[in-house]
């Protein structure tokens, strides 16, 4: 199978393209890997440090609760006032005196105000609870109140009889425990157990923050980042602690990540599917220590991953208008690489005869320095062609004169000799008038041939030449020998070789005389189209077939071989003019011999108006 050729600047274009294309793409793809990776790590760092942020807010807030039942629990005019407060309530039981029951105000008005000086003027908690355990709640903050209350109906109390060195966070409202929507009545409250300087217990201290304070931080983060999937807290049993208005699928969701996670020793971060939406979620996990608690910060793996892919989109861009932009660019520079390569091919291509023996030579100017190398040899190999040529058109030329001279020179002892030939016979018969006019035609031939100023005449002059040969054969022959030249004006001043026409009529009546005269020559020339044409006609016995064979076998061979013929003196009339004639017009030349139907023969020879060889 022949392969289709391709063009050097399509090859250069295709190449310089793949490189291009294949360089960025895979530029592309390794800075897109990159780029990407470390925009899911900010991203899914600052998601981390959002969750940290917010668990440490968290752990503050609760510090501030466990700062103050510290500080109660620990506090020994707590525990003396307590104690003294218990002793007192229990004498009055007995005794029942206005007495007792002074000193019980007493105590109970100075175990306030050691509260209240513990917990500070800047109150920063909402509520603190001694909680008694003979049955006396004490309470301090916006709630300054007395009371006997039942412990045990308190959510913590379980969880704290079930380890009393732990503290125990719970959320409660003010109103009897129904949920107020807008969390103003939730709290969070902290309890532990406090004992007496016998390590006793004696009863709990509650301490209680507003919800909405504690989880600020989140309530806040919700508002400022709706991009964010959801926000929770819970606890290791699955308690959603936030939000506290938490729905179904909330739980559904937390009842999840506490399903697919594993134990929170330490952070945690994964891609998962969230259960409702079935969206994939990025989940950042905190635990933490002091709480117990799980912060768990959601989002949307659409929204995590919007800024990649608005870069995304801005890299495609970008590498498309980049990858255009080098591709037309590489086509500019193919072409500019081939074009030098086209205005020479052009050059070449336009080389002929003509230019290249007159044509300027061309400079390239490409710029490119190959290229102007390349131009600048093929210059000086053009200039040596040149003179080549020039030395081998002047060889030719000198070998077509040759050729030419000694061709017309053998014509010139062969007229001789058949001149000679007719004055001897002339003397025979006593004509010397005759003989004189003879020679004196002969002189004036003899001038004509032996001429050297042109190989070319006009026909016309070929023609007078013509006549003064025939003009001798009459003095010889007489009325037995007539001719006839009709020569139209038209081809008179046409140039032919010299001595082209009296050969030919020498032969017509060497061969003509071999019958009984009166013998008949006609000489004709016209122009037929870019042609001229002479004709020489006789009325003799025409040609004998052999020696057409003989004399046409000798043209084959002269021009297989291209070699010329010995010189002689018979028999080279009309191969010499063929010869000739070959030499001056090659395949434009016109030469034919053929024998008349009742008697005679013609010779027809021809070239054209304007010789090209």
């Amino acid at each position: 199978m022949i392969r289709k050729p391709r063009s050097i600047r399509s090859i250069l274009f295709l190449t310089y393209s793949s490189i291009i294309v294949i360089g960025i793409v895979l530029l592309f793809v390794l800075f897109y890997l990159w780029s990407s990776n470390v925009l899911k790590t900010n991203a899914s760092n600052s998601i981390s440090e959002l969750s940290s942020s917010l668990q440490n807010q968290l752990d503050l807030e609760v510090q501030k609760l466990d700062s103050v039942s510290v500080s109660i629990m620990y506090s020994n005019l707590i525990t003396d006032r307590i104690s003294a407060y218990e002793t007192t309530k229990t004498d009055n039981l007995t005794s029942g005196s206005t007495e007792q029951s002074v000193r019980i105000n007493t105590q109970s008005t100075d175990l306030y105000d050691i509260l209240v000086a513990l917990v500070g003027p800047s109150y920063p908690v909402q509520q603190v609870y001694l909680h008694l355990l003979s049955g006396v709640s004490i309470g301090v903050g916006f709630d300054n109140s007395q009371k006997k209350l039942d412990i045990t109906s308190k959510p913590w109390f379980a969880a704290l009889n079930d380890n009393r060195k732990m503290k125990v966070l719970t959320l409660s409202t003010s109103s009897n425990g129904s949920v107020s929507l807008n969390n103003n009545d939730v709290s969070l409250s902290l309890s532990r157990y406090f004992y007496d300087k016998y390590n006793a217990p004696v009863g709990i201290v509650e301490v209680k923050q507003n919800y909405n304070k504690v989880f600020s931080s989140f309530i806040q983060l919700a508002k400022d980042n709706p991009s964010l999937e959801k926000v929770f807290i819970y606890s290791t049993t699955g308690e959603v602690i936030f939000p506290y208005d938490s729905s179904e699928q909330d739980r559904q969701i937390v009842n999840h990540i506490l399903h697919t996670s594993n134990n929170f020793s330490s952070d945690q971060r994964t891609y998962f599917s969230d259960p409702i939406t079935k969206n994939k979620v990025l989940l950042t996990i905190k635990h933490s220590e002091l709480t117990n608690w799980n912060v768990a910060v959601m989002i949307s793996n659409k929204t995590f991953l919007a800024p990649l892919n608005k870069f995304t989109k801005l890299a495609i861009f970008v590498t498309l208008a980049i990858l255009v932009f080098l591709i037309i660019l590489s086509y500019f520079a193919s072409k500019r690489i081939t074009s030098p390569l086209s205005s020479l091919n052009r050059t070449i291509k336009s080389i002929s005869l003509e230019s290249l023996v007159s044509g300027p030579n061309v400079e390239l100017n490409s710029g490119l320095n190959e290229w102007d190398r390349l131009n600048a040899s093929f210059v000086k190999m053009n200039a040596r062609l040149k003179d080549s040529f020039d030395q081998l058109l002047l060889s030719r030329t000198q070998e077509l004169q040759a050729k030419m001279t000694a061709l017309q020179s053998q014509m010139n002892p062969h007229f001789l000799y058949n001149s000679l030939a007719t004055i001897s016979a002339m003397a025979y018969e006593q004509l010397h008038e005759q003989i004189i006019i003879m020679c004196d035609n002969l002189s004036d031939m003899m001038r004509y041939i032996a001429a050297d100023e042109t190989s070319l005449v006009d026909i016309q002059t070929e023609v007078d030449y013509t006549e003064m040969y025939v003009t001798c054969m009459k003095l010889r022959y007489g009325d037995m020998l007539s001719y006839t030249i009709d020569l139209d004006a038209s081809i008179q001043q046409v140039q032919i070789p010299k001595i082209m026409i009296q050969p030919l009529v020498e032969n017509a009546l060497k061969y003509g005389t071999k019958t009984s005269p009166p013998w008949v020559i006609s000489v004709s020339g016209r122009i037929v189209g870019e042609r001229w044409i002479i004709e020489v006609m006789d009325n003799g016995p025409g040609f004998d077939e052999q020696e057409l064979s003989r004399f046409y076998a000798e043209v084959r061979e002269i021009e297989r071989n291209n070699v010329l013929p010995s010189l002689k003196l018979h028999g080279m009339g009309l191969l010499n003019i063929y010869i000739r004639l070959k030499l001056h017009y090659n395949n434009q030349m016109l030469f034919k011999i053929r024998n008349l139907p009742d008697r005679g023969a013609i010779v027809t020879i021809g070239g054209p108006l304007s010789s090209k060889r």
